[in-house]
C-alpha cells in the first residue's frame, strides 16, 4: 500500500506541480498502487493550481468590478437649469434607480446610500472636488469608502437653447473576495443600467414643470 505523508509546511506551488505530474506519468506500477498514486498526483496538481487560480479570478473580476463610462447626450434645457438640478445631489435618487438616497451637507460633503445588483445596501461619503457654475461639477468618494466612485459632469450650451451634458464616470468595488469577485462579473450590465438612467435627465427635468425649474 501506498503511504502518501501530508507536509506540515507551504510547498511552493511549482513544487507541488512537478510532484503531482511525476505521480501521474511516472513510469508503470501495479494496478492499486497506480490508481493511488495518480489520485495523489492529480491531487498535488490540483493544489497546486488552485492559489493561481484563485489569484487570476480575483484579477478578471478586479478588471470587470471596475466601471468605465464615458458618454453625452443633449437635453432639452438650458445650462443653467441642467446645472442647479445636477449640482443638487439628493437630486439623484430620482435619476438614477439604484441610488436610494444622498443627504448633501452643503459644505462639499456628501453621503451616499445605493443598492447593488443582489439587494445589498452599499454606503459612502463624496467630497466635490471641481464646481464651476454653469460648467463643470465633480466628486469622489472619500478614501474609506468600501466604493470608489468618481464623476465629472460638464455642461456645454447648444445653439437651439438646450444642453449638452457630458459624463465621466468610474466606479469600483474594494473588495477582493472570492465571491464579491465572482458576484462582480455582472458589472458591465449595472453600468449599462446607469448610463441609462443618467440619459433620461431630460424627462426628469421635464416632469418639475416651469416654477421648479426657475428656482422659484
Amino acid at each position: 500500500m501506498t503511504n502518501l505523508i501530508v507536509p506540515t509546511k507551504p510547498i511552493p506551488s511549482l513544487l507541488l506541480g512537478v510532484a503531482g505530474g511525476a505521480l501521474v506519468g511516472g513510469r508503470p506500477r501495479p494496478r492499486a498502487a497506480g490508481a493511488i498514486a495518480t489520485l495523489a498526483g492529480l491531487a498535488l496538481v490540483g493544489v497546486a493550481a488552485s492559489e493561481p487560480f484563485s489569484q487570476a479570478l480575483r484579477r478578471a473580476a478586479a478588471r470587470r468590478r471596475c466601471t468605465q463610462l464615458r458618454f453625452s447626450f443633449v437635453v432639452p434645457h438650458p445650462v443653467a437649469t441642467v446645472f442647479r438640478f445636477i449640482s443638487d445631489f439628493e437630486n439623484f435618487p430620482r435619476l438614477v434607480g439604484a441610488v436610494r438616497s444622498v443627504r448633501d451637507f452643503g459644505d462639499g460633503r456628501s453621503h451616499w446610500v445605493t443598492t447593488n445588483g443582489s439587494g445589498r445596501v452599499l454606503e459612502w461619503d463624496a467630497v466635490t472636488t471641481k464646481f464651476v457654475t454653469n460648467k463643470v461639477i465633480a466628486w469622489q468618494s472619500t478614501p474609506q469608502s468600501a466604493v470608489r466612485v468618481s464623476c465629472t459632469v460638464r455642461l456645454v450650451p447648444e445653439r437651439v437653447g438646450g444642453t449638452c451634458v457630458r459624463v465621466a464616470l468610474e466606479y469600483s468595488m474594494t473588495s477582493e473576495r472570492i465571491k464579491d469577485a465572482v458576484a462582480a462579473l455582472a458589472s458591465r450590465r449595472r453600468g449599462r443600467e446607469l448610463e441609462a438612467d443618467i440619459r433620461r435627465l431630460g424627462e426628469q427635468l421635464d416632469s418639475l414643470g416651469p416654477v421648479a425649474l426657475s428656482g422659484d
